[in-house]
């Protein structure tokens, strides 16, 4: 059993990793990946249960720490821990001293540890040690002008590099008794380095367990993969591509068995409560009702980790949404899986702000549930994200920190194609935040986002501050997209380029989703009630009529707003 506080990250599961095997260890963020890889390495103890590690292994942890602060060069650090290799080249050293000795007894002796020695050094692979520093060296990036330079004098990122190489280079990354622990290697790295790092690992003797999620590397490297999902461990064979395969089919009849055996305790709910009672039939209703405490008891199978769900407490019941469960805003269940391309149409105020906000986890359910897979990552995109931009600093320093945050190696050309995706490019992605008109700085703050790696996206009224060239490259970037896009929007442009796959409809206290065969002008056309009159609001280029009592005058006043409800009124009239 694993617990951080007082959530359980693994309540039950086993694994067997045997020699040479490169195992792949999977799951969602937050789902225990790094803290069981702790545990193995010794970093810290199960709440229970055991670790057995043979004890003739070489057991070699990567490091977060890198070598801050390391007065050794490059080439120095990486060799640090070779430790056979650098024992037998110093008892060389020893000997080559005693051979030199004026006394013949003791240079006779010297001569004898010399050639003991070279032997051992040849045995440990000296020969070859600059060759195979060289290689990793070179594998990870570093130039031959690199090698003498001190790490304390690197970036973060190439200090984490001289660790792996270090590691990489120890007995435990190179010997047949080594267990190697990676825990997310590829963050520093560029697609160069991650393709030579898959083919090092697989073709080295040691024992390797991989925490990453790099497709790349654990197709390329892993003959194993070992799921952490629903608080279980789960084994797999083959690689990243093989355990998907393997582990959808396992979830499909895992799912089908639970809903067989869910009908099968109905129906012996249903006789123990009509022959409880029955003389003749007592024993077998007793019997039954053993049968249906011990199918109650089954946990349903752990879930998939590609959906985002709002749903009621009891089977098929609806969530309520809002900020009191006596007058929830919104009811309804919804169920967002991967590929899925949304758009949600309803009347202003109908609670489609509110619905985001739910499945975004920023406004708590009042009723029902919310559930999150457990490779879900949400990103959020909404007009707010405008407001809090940092004045001082230019548009494409802010959006390449924000996208390294991720990926600490993106490349300052991606993070300039996405602000002229948006309209935003040459002088104008080099001015201040602080200097940007509202529309400018959303155009900042979208293309920040897109660049951030994510599953699920929320967004709120995207097109906004857009012109049609610029959500034309948004939209195509959506469509191509394998992720599940949920977006509220008034624009029928937008929403019809989208190509969505559903549509959420949001009305009188109710949400429901259904497919999406095509959209028309009556899908952006609503009517609602204000005051006193029925309005018809059109959400492309709206005209809204309202209708209201001057409690002074004692007369209907009527106000006719025409415009745009993406943009400021452009003519109030009463």
């Amino acid at each position: 059993m694993l617990s951080v506080a007082d959530t359980d990250l693994l309540r039950d599961g086993s694994m067997t990793v045997m020699k040479s095997q490169v195992v792949g260890l999977v799951g969602g963020n937050g789902c225990g990946k790094s803290t069981l890889l702790k545990c193995i390495a010794g970093r810290r103890a199960l709440d229970d249960g055991a670790i057995a590690i043979s004890s003739d292994l070489e057991v070699g942890y990567f490091e977060q720490t890198a070598v801050s602060g390391s007065e050794l060069t490059v080439y120095q650090e990486a060799r640090a821990r070779m430790t056979r290799i650098n024992a037998a080249e110093a008892a060389l050293r020893a000997a080559e001293l005693q051979c030199e000795s004026a006394e013949v007894e003791e240079a006779c002796k010297g001569a004898d540890a010399y050639m003991a020695a070279l032997e051992e050094f040849d045995a440990a692979g000296g020969n070859g040690a600059e060759k195979r520093i060289a290689s990793v060296l070179d594998g990870l990036g570093f130039a031959r002008s690199q090698w003498d330079v001190v790490c304390d004098d690197l970036s973060g990122g190439w200090q984490m590099r001289v660790a792996l190489a270090r590691l990489l280079l120890s007995p435990a990354g190179s010997q047949d008794n080594g267990l190697l622990l990676l825990d997310e290697p590829t963050n520093h790295l560029d697609e160069a380095s991650k393709k030579w790092l898959s083919a090092w690992i697989k073709s080295s003797p040691s024992t390797t367990v991989i925490v990453s999620h790099e497709k790349e590397l654990l197709d390329g490297a892993c003959s194993h993969i070992a799921e952490v999902r629903g608080k279980g461990l789960h084994w797999y064979v083959g690689n990243y591509t093989a355990f998907l395969e393997a582990r959808d089919e396992r979830i499909r009849v895992a799912k089908a068995l639970y809903e067989k055996q869910r009908v099968e305790a109905a129906e012996l709910e249903d006789f123990v409560r009509r022959f409880s009672a029955n003389a003749s039939k007592a024993s077998q209703a007793q019997s039954r009702a053993k049968l249906l405490e011990k199918l109650r008891l089954m946990d349903p199978p752990a879930s998939d980790n590609d959906v985002l769900e709002l749903r009621g407490p009891g089977p098929g019941g609806g969530a309520k949404l809002g900020y009191d469960a006596r007058a929830p805003i919104l009811q309804g269940a919804l169920k967002l899986e991967r590929g899925q391309r949304i758009v949600v149409l309803g009347p202003n105020g109908a609670g489609k702000s509110t619905l985001l906000k739910s499945l975004a986890g920023t406004l708590p359910v009042v009723g029902g549930e919310r559930v999150v897979g457990e490779r879900v990552k949400i990103g959020v995109f909404s007009q707010d994200l405008a407001q809090e931009l940092p004045s001082a600093e230019r548009a494409l320093d802010y959006v390449l920190a924000s996208a390294r945050e991720d990926d600490a190696l993106l490349k300052e050309e991606k993070a300039r194609n996405a602000l002229g995706a948006l309209g935003m490019s040459g002088h104008m992605a080099l001015r201040t935040i602080g200097s940007l008109s509202g529309g400018e700085k959303a155009r900042v703050a979208l293309a920040a986002f897109v660049l951030r790696p994510r599953n699920v996206l929320l967004l709120d009224e995207p097109s906004n501050h857009l012109d049609i060239g610029a959500v034309n490259a948004l939209t195509d970037g959506l469509r191509g997209w394998e992720g599940t896009v949920f977006a509220v929007s008034h624009n029928k442009e937008f929403c019809e380029a989208l190509e969505p796959s559903h549509v959420v409809r949001v009305k009188a206290g109710e949400m429901f989703m259904e497919n999406c065969y095509g959209l028309s002008d009556a899908d952006f056309e609503h009517e609602v009630v204000a005051g006193d009159a029925t309005a018809l609001v059109k959400e492309s280029g709206a005209i809204i009529v309202e209708s209201s009592f001057d409690e002074e005058e004692g007369a209907a006043v009527e106000i006719v707003v025409t415009g745009s409800l993406d943009e400021e009124p452009v003519a109030v009239s009463r």
